[in-house]
């Protein structure tokens, strides 16, 4: 039996295990969606083709009991697959701490943040590797989160707060200056997967906290930038995967928008 005192370490066990088992998850979306595989089917070695046993598909650990190598030809495992697993498994623990759910309103808002996280973490893989944002990835999540912000509402003891409606306007807010962008730039500035990107953060995030999502992720972008081109890394043509800093500064937003907001606020009335 489980002893009561060590429930919550219990919990938190699980939950960083089920946050690295959607990592692992992740790892075969990011390797598959871009190649136009299907999800379905076992896992296997990229170089032998061997599908993987029981014992080699535990998140993190297997890579660690493999020594980083494939069990049939001995080719070394990328350390993105842990890395990945790892960050996830830690965002979901983070995310239940950080709001240590009580009622189904707060259980829901863990979920929510569980989704952005794994949306956030596959957009900016793919983005990263091959300057793409999926359709396959933006679309579904936007439907979840639409119907996430709907659940917020019914769920919502405060009548005056409407989650579906600032969502709107986050969407709104995100979406519209990147299409104008688009559109007057022909593409030169910014793709259109960028312009899309914004219509899943926009909602999960809302108004006012799309905005902070949106400085984040144009200070962040501005900084690596001007880093890389100072390294000689860049040219001034070179393109950025702006989706990476965008994924980022969503979920920043997410967890720390409204404190910032309040801050930012704060500091307009000195």
């Amino acid at each position: 039996m489980i002893n009561i005192a060590n429930m919550s370490w219990f919990i938190l066990i699980l939950i960083f295990i089920f946050g690295a088992s959607v990592g692992s998850f992740l790892n075969v979306v990011v390797l598959r969606l871009p190649a136009g595989k299907n999800l379905k089917g076992r896992s296997h070695c990229q170089n032998c083709k061997t599908t993987l046993g029981f014992w080699e598909l535990w998140p993190v650990f297997s890579f660690i009991f493999l020594k980083g190598r494939c069990k049939t030809c001995g080719q070394k495992i990328s350390w993105r697959y842990p890395a990945v697993e790892l960050i996830t498994g830690l965002i979901f623990l983070f995310s239940w701490v950080w709001i240590a759910p009580q009622a189904a309103a707060e259980w829901t808002l863990v979920l929510q943040l569980w989704l952005l996280a794994a949306f956030c973490i596959a957009v900016f893989i793919i983005d990263y590797e091959h300057f793409l944002i999926l359709d396959s990835i933006v679309f579904p999540f936007a439907a979840v989160f639409i119907a996430i912000n709907f659940l917020l509402d019914v769920l919502n003891k405060h009548p005056g707060f409407n989650t579906s409606l600032f969502g709107f306007l986050g969407f709104l807010a995100g979406v519209l200056p990147f299409f104008l962008i688009w559109v007057f730039s022909k593409g030169r500035l910014m793709g259109f997967g960028d312009v899309k990107l914004m219509l899943p953060l926009g909602l999960v995030l809302g108004w006012p906290e799309i905005l902070v999502g949106l400085f984040l992720a144009v200070f962040s972008g501005s900084l690596v930038g001007i880093i890389l081109l100072f390294l000689g890394r860049k040219s001034l043509k070179s393109p950025l995967p702006f989706g990476c800093f965008l994924a980022i500064g969503a979920f920043l937003a997410k967890i720390f928008g409204s404190g910032l907001i309040v801050w930012y606020l704060s500091l307009l009335r000195i």
